[in-house]
Order: C-alpha cells, then structure tokens, then sequence
C-alpha cells in the first residue's frame, strides 16, 4: 500500500542519514585530529626556538647590544618569511560551488562579519557564545601566567642564586618541553581523549597547572622545580593546543584570522593587565598573595570549563542532533497525514 511504501522510504530515509550523520562524526574528528597535528608541528618549531635562543644569546652574544641585533635580524627574516607565504589554494569542488551561487557569495560579502567584539559580547549566536568562552579561557591563562612572572624571577633569585647562564638553561629545558609537548604529546592526548573529552583534559591540565605553580615556587629543590615544569609546560602545550583547533573549527575559513586577532588581543591586553596586578596584589596583601591569586585563577578556569566548554565551544560545531531529530519528526508527520 502507500502508506507502507511512504514509511519504508521514509525509513530508508532515516538510516541514510544516521549513515551521513556517522561519516560526518568521522571526518569532524580526522578534521579535528589533522588540525591539533598542524598546531603541534607550529608549537614544536616555537619550542625549538626556546630552546635554541637562550643558548646562543648566553654563548654566542658577547654583549646584551649584539643579542638586540641578532633578535632584529631574526624578527625581520621572521616577517620576510610570512610575507611569502602561500596563499590557502581553493579545491575544484569548492570554484565551482562559489561559481553557482555568486548571488548568494555577494549577498555573504554585504553582511557584517560575526566574530568581532562587539557582536561576541552580545552572545546572540551558539558561534559568539563559543568563541566567548574561548576568550575566556584564554584571557584567564595569560593573566595567571603574567601574575605568577611578576614573583617567579625574584624568587629563582633567592632561593638558587640564578644568574643568566642558569635562565638560559632552565629557557632551553621549557623549549625541549614545550617541543616535546607540541610534537609528540598533545596530538596524542587530544586523540585519546577523543571530542567528548576536550573538556576534561582542559581542566586536568588546569589543575596540573594549579598544582605545579604553587609546588615550583615553594619547593627548595631545584630538581623538584625542574620536574615540575615539564609537566606544566605538557599541560600549556596541551591546552594551546585543543584551544587553537577548536578556534579555527568555529569560525569560517574567511573570518577566522579575524578571531584569533581578537584573542591575540586579548592575551596582549593580559600580558599589559597581569604585571600591575601582580605588583598591585604582592603590595598591599604581601609577596606570596600572588600566588594565591594565579591558583584562584586556575581553579576558577577548572569550574568554568567544566560548566561551559561542552554546553558552548563542543556543542556549536555539531548539528547532528537537530538533523536526526528533523528526520524524525518528518516520519511522525507522514505517519498522521496518512
């Protein structure tokens, strides 16, 4: 009968698109896998850099006047070398997909951009809210870590007698693990860890983070310091690293140098804030306050990626639900109009 051959197509209608709904998920994730890998090779060449800048300026720099010239030169080969990059090449499928819809391409061109401040503080759209959140997260890590800086220098000082040549040793030590972090390990974790739990890693990582900021300034042990930063840097490494993908997983690919510029300025604005707060804090409440303060920090961003991370950053990515749920409803429909 019809009504039969109606709710058979219909449900061959239904696995076709839980079969869709499935390469979906799969490509999301080889999608989301390939760009933490591209992050990590990026994080890798920085770590790399850490490590090999300390040493030349400690060995290979007579004076502070000849480093300043060296840096110069490689900030200036740095800018060269972004100037000539290649432009990302269209594929064929996408030409010709902009060649049918050039109407809909102007209609695209005359209408604002969605990820600028002032629109992403209205958190009108799943997309604001998302990069919000991310802002967030990232604003919060750069004022703990400039927090911490304003009394980690001094107290290296102290307590170890730290000169120049130690700083270039223990700079190099955070680049051989911010390397090791962003080659090997957080491609890694956010493989194993898998979508459902980006969240979860973020805020293990924040409490490592926590815990190893308190422990490296209150420990008179100077192995014990260098153990702990390995795993603080892993735990940085890691959470630029889920960060940065899911930044360019929420934004389209013509608007998101538009929102990593407005997390650079965030962190910029943090890296301006964080120091006179630092100074204001060890003032008036005393030298250790600071430190209370970054773990404060540390566990708050704990609490606010557990409540918001997967409601808000994971959750504007994926439209499966609403789909399998329109099939659905289209199959409850037939059903009463027959």
């Amino acid at each position: 009968s019809e009504y039969h051959n109606d709710i058979e197509h219909l449900e061959i209608q239904t696995e076709n698109g839980h079969a869709e709904d499935k390469m979906k998920d799969s490509s999301d994730q080889a999608t989301a896998s390939s760009r933490s890998g591209s992050v990590g090779k990026l994080g890798m060449a920085a770590g790399i850099s850490f490590m090999i800048g300390p040493l030349v300026a400690a060995v290979a720099s007579p004076s502070f006047q000849y480093a300043a010239y060296f840096a110069i030169i490689c900030t200036l080969a740095s800018g060269f070398a972004i100037f000539h990059l290649p432009l990302p090449v269209a594929s064929s499928s996408q030409t010709h997909e902009e060649m049918n819809k050039s109407h809909d391409n102007s209609q695209q061109q005359e209408k604002k951009t969605e990820f600028t401040l002032i629109n992403l503080v209205k958190l009108q759209t799943p997309k604001s809210r998302a990069a919000m959140t991310l802002l967030a997260i990232r604003l919060n890590m750069a004022l703990a870590f400039h927090i911490f800086n304003t009394i980690w220098p001094a107290s290296l000082k102290t307590r170890f007698d730290f000169g120049p040549s130690d700083h270039a040793r223990f700079m190099s030590f955070i680049g051989i693990s911010y390397a090791f972090s962003q080659g090997f390990l957080a491609k890694r974790l956010v493989q194993m860890w898998g979508k459902d739990g980006k969240a979860y890693l973020i805020m293990t990582c924040c409490a490592v983070l926590g815990a190893g900021r308190y422990i490296a300034y209150s420990t008179d042990s100077l192995i014990v310091i260098y153990v702990t930063f390995l795993f603080i840097i892993n735990a940085l490494g890691t959470v630029n690293t889920v960060i940065t993908a899911d930044t360019g997983s929420i934004a389209p690919p013509d608007e998101v140098g538009g929102l990593f510029g407005i997390l650079a300025t965030a962190e910029n604005a943090a890296g301006m804030l964080g120091p006179f707060l630092g100074g204001v804090i060890s003032h008036y409440l005393g030298k250790d306050a600071p430190l209370i303060a970054v773990v404060g920090v540390y566990g708050f961003l704990f609490a606010f990626v557990s409540w918001g991370y997967d409601r808000h950053v994971l959750s504007s990515n994926s439209g499966d639900i609403k789909n399998k749920g329109g099939i659905a409803s289209n199959k409850e429909e037939a059903k009463k109009s027959i």
